[in-house]
């Protein structure tokens, strides 16, 4: 009996001891530089190696490091170079005896590689190779070479070998600087045409074909050619499966405006014949086509399209096939979003690019479209018609159990649940979002309530369980991210439905959902703030100066006034579209619908977050912003982040929003009713 009772006493002090060891606390900001993560796996030898990128955090920088790993089998993980110097971007050789990757390094002598663009901008790189059997990596060219700095973008940029693996073509820029001498030696410049957010440093795009040689010395090409003419940009280069062509996208229009974000202008698909780079168009949409796929035999390829041009942002996209015939091309769309349809559409809108592995054979195509807040996996046959059909997907490629497990430093962390909510909007519509409620352990209904709105506004929020989501609701917010009026994935109506009605009807989509949130007892009504990015910093100025029901407010990058978003953006079309006309043909409407013309009724304490170099929402805005609150004696505050475009991306910058915002929700916390009207 006395044994018994022994071993009950241990198995309660293990059951303990696991309960204790299972207690978790909620996400930290020193998360942040914990990241330790193994991306881009190479598998070799028939799963016995992998070579893979490993991106972890400099402590001496507080900056992400990317450096060549590898793994074999019963061995511990290993820096494939000393030093680990930046790579990423991993590709296999056709042949399998080379890896292929992008580095920001210099070349072996310790010159620079390319002249450097500036810190908020896209990283350029330059491309190199190593060996699969082990030894030193080479350049693709060194010192001398006739372009500039490879582009690492999702629109324009692309590294790929030719089909029988002795080409390489990739797109990249000449590196050179356009001032005259005269500018230069006078510290002048000249303002001129560029893809704004993203592409500052950079000249225009081109594309490049490189002849490999068989073995590699100093450096791994033999000769460079541009095979694209004229200052446009280009960018995707597709090759032909026989390797004869390539098939890339641009504008070759004097209207050039930004694409981060943004793809919308008169963008067309043209076919490079490589052995007298004759170039010939394909498509001649007034809109854009994009994201070209060319079919296993080279006949025929797919596309993205919208016939809108300089409409919104990001729009509801056609899927396009385009016939290669001897003398030119004929193009279909397979089923037009933007005509009147009864019913539910055939397939779903595909979402703004294509898969590289979207052909499944000749004629059968697979896509992602969003649908409200999932985002579904569809396939159509091209031959059949634009129906959606079942077909067997083939298998993921499963993670390698070689590869280290991510993340080892942070471990499980505590989390909110996450739920998906339906509500009718103020005149019926059926509005969706995601609210994210915290632990049990953290805090007990109603909530305080935290409406994050998303930026666009033609976008969508997907998910409650990103960083900041959680960051948040584990410290006892309820995340509310609505799907207001405006969003992607609902279809073409209700993508239209704010155009000329910024603030009107998707407030109040915004203000239904949070008091059907108080309604179900989630949300406490005396406890509510907002916080946005983008136009989600737009809603959270406009909210402020509409209603006084939020204890407090963060606006980072936000829109603050149409007139100066037209002037000083690098997307001139945005405003245009969106209010229907320049700003001195419907200048009434741009004042009407801006934050800055109501800052004068803001009670509510707003905190002003904004990069310094910001080219979608500039600076400006947000000083404006500021200026006019500072005036009414509004409880507020500025802060900027140097040398960061409109996406915040440093690190220790990122760990400022969050502490920052944090602290000011909780600093207005205080007990008793909200502001009254």
């Amino acid at each position: 009996m006395v044994r018994l009772s022994g071993i009950v006493f241990l198995c309660l002090l293990v059951m303990v001891q696991a309960a204790v060891a299972e207690e978790l606390i909620p996400p930290q900001v020193g998360d942040l530089y914990l990241t330790d993560v193994a991306l881009e796996p190479i598998t070799l030898d028939e799963g016995k190696s992998v070579v893979y990128v490993r991106q972890r955090v400099d402590p001496k920088t507080r900056s992400l490091k990317r450096s060549l790993w590898r793994v074999d089998q019963g061995q511990e993980p290993r820096a494939l170079e000393a030093g680990e110097p930046d790579a990423f971007g991993l590709q296999l050789s056709p042949d399998g005896k080379w890896i292929l990757f992008l580095s920001t390094r210099p070349f072996p002598d310790g010159t620079p590689a390319f002249a450097p663009v500036p810190p908020y901008t896209d990283t350029a790189a330059d491309i190199w190779l190593i060996p699969t059997a082990g030894g030193t990596a080479v350049p693709l060219a060194g010192p001398g070479k006739p372009y500039g700095r490879v582009i690492t973008d999702r629109f324009y940029g692309r590294v790929c070998f030719s089909p029988d693996g002795k080409r390489l073509m990739f797109v990249a820029d000449e590196g050179k600087d356009p001032r005259t001498e005269q500018e230069r030696r006078n510290n002048v410049l000249i303002v001129r045409e560029d893809q704004g957010e993203g592409y500052e440093g950079y000249g225009p795009t081109q594309v490049w074909v490189a002849d490999l040689l068989a073995e590699p010395g100093n450096v791994a090409a033999k000769s460079i050619t541009r095979i694209t003419p004229g200052d446009f940009w280009y960018g995707d280069p597709q090759w032909s499966p026989d390797g004869s062509f390539v098939v890339v996208h641009a504008n070759r229009t004097p209207e050039q405006e930004s694409v981060r974000y943004s793809i919308n202008h008169n963008y067309d698909l043209w076919k490079i014949t490589l052995n007298d780079n004759r170039l010939t168009q394909l498509t001649k949409g007034p809109g854009p086509e994009f994201s070209p796929r060319i079919s296993p035999d080279g006949k025929r390829l797919v596309c993205l399209s919208s016939p809108r041009y300089k409409g919104p942002h990001r729009d509801v996209y056609n899927l396009t096939v385009v016939e290669l015939n001897e003398n030119g091309a004929t193009s279909r769309v397979l089923f037009d979003f933007h005509q009147p349809y009864n019913g539910k559409p055939p397939h779903g809108s595909p979402e703004y690019t294509l898969s590289e592995t979207c052909w499944l054979d000749n004629s059968r195509v697979t896509f992602n479209s969003l649908q409200g807040l999932k985002t579904v996996r569809q396939a159509v046959n091209l031959d059949a018609g634009p129906e959606a059909i079942e077909v067997e997907y083939p298998p993921a490629p499963r993670r390698s159990p070689l590869l280290p497990a991510s993340n080892p430093q942070i471990g499980k962390r505590l989390r909110g649940d996450v739920a998906v909510i339906h509500w009718k909007s103020f005149d019926g519509l059926e509005i969706e979002g995601v609210v994210t409620t915290p632990p049990a352990s953290v805090a007990k209904p109603p909530y305080k309530l935290l409406v994050m709105p998303h930026g666009g506004p033609h976008h969508r929020a997907g998910s409650g369980y990103g960083f900041t989501t959680q960051f948040f609701a584990t410290r006892g917010y309820a995340v509310f991210q609505p799907n207001f009026r405006g969003s992607t994935g609902y279809g073409l109506n209700f993508l239209n439905a704010d155009r000329n009605d910024f603030g009107g009807g998707d407030m109040q989509d915004i203000l239904t959902g949070v008091d059907y949130l108080v309604k179900q007892g989630i949300a406490d009504p005396k406890r509510q703030f907002v916080y946005g990015v983008s136009y989600g910093g737009y809603m959270t100025s406009w909210l402020v100066g509409q209603t006084h029901q939020f204890r407090a407010a963060v606006a980072q990058n936000a829109v603050t006034d149409l007139n100066v978003m037209w002037h000083l953006s690098d997307l001139q079309s945005w405003t245009e579209y969106d209010m229907s006309g320049y700003p001195w043909e419907v200048p009434e409407r741009m004042r009407k619908h801006s934050p800055l013309t109501y800052a004068h009724k803001v009670k509510t304490p707003t905190l002003i977050l904004h990069s310094t170099n910001d080219r979608r929402c500039t600076v400006a805005m947000g000083k404006m912003f500021y200026r006019a609150l500072k005036e009414t004696d509004v409880d507020t505050q500025m802060v900027l982040y140097p040398d960061e475009g409109h996406p915040i991306r440093q690190l220790p910058h990122r760990e400022d929003v969050l502490l920052r915002t944090l602290d000011w929700f909780e600093k207005h916390d205080v007990q008793g009713d909200s502001q009254s009207e």
